[in-house]
């Protein structure tokens, strides 16, 4: 009797290893077509045989997920990730990697749910993630950086002042570990530039000093300011500051990061930005020769660099990049936040419009509700990104309302759907299906 069991054994156990063989070729035919439809009944499969909560079904039900967040609305996804997230908890060792990817995708979308208490817990995971990570693998593994970098963007987006300092303490420590372990050309290593980049930027914005609402004529300085910042009472950017510890904001970190002496909120405003558009620059150049001028990744690292040249008062260069940025997505699809390029790019056409007068001003707006509906799309009304959009736009309107306007003219220098600026130069708006025949052309965030 004992030999057709030890059979049975046996086909069981081949049984297993072939599902397991045809979940790892799924699983990489699905992530690169982006595609989560060709797991669906693999995952039914792997259930049945396995169980819902054993390692290789959350593994498949882990991809599955990730790729259907990718367009659905934050909340279901913060629902979903929820619920997988304590059913993995439960089952799965902690040293097991499919739990450390649940884990993360969990307090991402607790994160993107956006409101303040979201953005502390979201915070709090990364750095309990980020802990638990760095004592079971050390500080060298890719997973352990992963988690730090996640860290970093998560304290960006809360944005005290605190939290910007550490973060691009950490950003800077990032940089060090993965040149040393992956070397410059990996584009692991780009992630972490591009992020400090974007940490720099948000601190130069900070840096620069704003007029107050009614106080007097309207500044074109006050658009610099990022649209998290608008009609923000003062104080508010402290809330919460004491939140950053653990870790520290320099010197050498748990793990034996490498030190970090250079306190960036200490810096000029333009030294910030000279450095974060130079980052830009570099992963911009790296990403086009690396995956293409059109992938995901070029485009959001050139987005980034648009903000630079919006800090550095090149307003019309910065229209120029975000409007191409645009129609590429249009073409390709690209995986951008939504929402992102139209809001910097409503920021670029506001300080266009107020520093010459032209038609900026009411592309600046329309662009601005455009930001607010595309956020409306992914994420709850309420929430920090949607409130964001919305400040800006009552901003954006109150300002092209108060500037002044050249006088009509029955002059029509320009084709239907252009701009000319001050500078002559004729800019295609956005209306005018500019990326149709271009083949010019951006997790974590990063």
């Amino acid at each position: 009797m004992s030999r057709p069991a030890a059979a049975g054994t046996e086909d069981s156990g081949e049984s297993t290893r072939r599902l397991r063989g045809r979940v790892q070729t799924m699983l990489t035919y699905a992530d690169q077509a982006a595609d989560p439809r060709p797991l669906v009944g693999l995952l039914e499969e792997v259930s049945d045989r396995l169980g819902a909560d054993s390692p290789l079904a959350l593994l498949v039900e882990y991809t599955v997920e990730e790729l259907r967040s990718r367009t659905r609305s934050v909340a279901e996804s913060a629902r979903v990730w929820d619920d997988l997230h304590v059913r993995a908890d439960s089952s799965l060792d902690r040293r097991d990697t499919t739990l450390m990817s649940i884990k993360a995708l969990h307090a991402r979308y607790v994160r993107l749910s956006g409101d303040p208490v979201d953005r502390d817990a979201a915070v709090q995971s990364y750095e309990v993630e980020w802990r638990r990570r760095l004592a079971i693998l050390g500080a060298r593994a890719h997973r352990t950086s992963t988690a730090h970098a996640n860290l970093a963007t998560a304290l960006r987006e809360r944005g005290t002042s605190d939290d910007l300092r550490r973060a691009c303490v950490i950003a800077r420590q990032e940089i060090s570990v993965r040149l040393a372990v992956w070397g410059p050309e990996h584009s692991f290593t780009w992630i972490p530039q591009i992020i400090l980049a974007q940490c720099l930027l948000k601190a130069a914005e900070r840096a620069v000093p704003r007029q107050a609402a009614g106080s007097g004529p309207v500044d074109p300085e006050a658009i610099r300011l990022g649209p998290d910042s608008v009609l923000r009472p003062a104080g508010a950017g402290q809330a919460g500051a004491a939140d950053g510890a653990g870790g520290g904001s320099g010197g050498e970190g748990p793990g034996g990061y490498p030190g970090v002496t250079r306190d960036d909120l200490a810096r000029p405003g333009a030294d910030l930005v000279a450095e974060g558009r130079s980052l830009a620059e570099a992963v911009v150049a790296a990403r086009q020769d690396r995956f293409g001028p059109s992938s995901g990744a070029t485009l959001r690292a050139q987005l980034v660099r648009a903000h630079a040249l919006l800090l550095a008062e090149e307003p019309a260069a910065a229209v120029a990049e975000i409007r191409y940025v645009l129609a590429t997505n249009r073409r390709t699809g690209a995986n951008l936040d939504p929402g992102w390029p139209e809001l910097l790019l409503a920021r670029a056409l506001l300080a266009a419009g107020l520093a010459s007068g032209d038609g900026s001003l009411d592309d600046a707006v329309r662009q601005a509700r455009a930001a607010v509906e595309a956020r409306l799309g992914r994420y709850p009304a309420g929430t920090e990104r949607v409130a964001e959009a919305e400040r800006f736009e009552q901003e954006a309107r109150r300002l092209a309302s108060q500037a002044p306007r050249p006088p009509a003219t029955a002059e029509a220098g320009s084709a239907p759907g252009a701009a000319t600026p001050a500078d002559g130069v004729t800019q295609v708006t956005d209306q005018a299906d500019y990326g149709h025949d271009h083949s010019l052309g951006a997790g974590g965030d990063g």
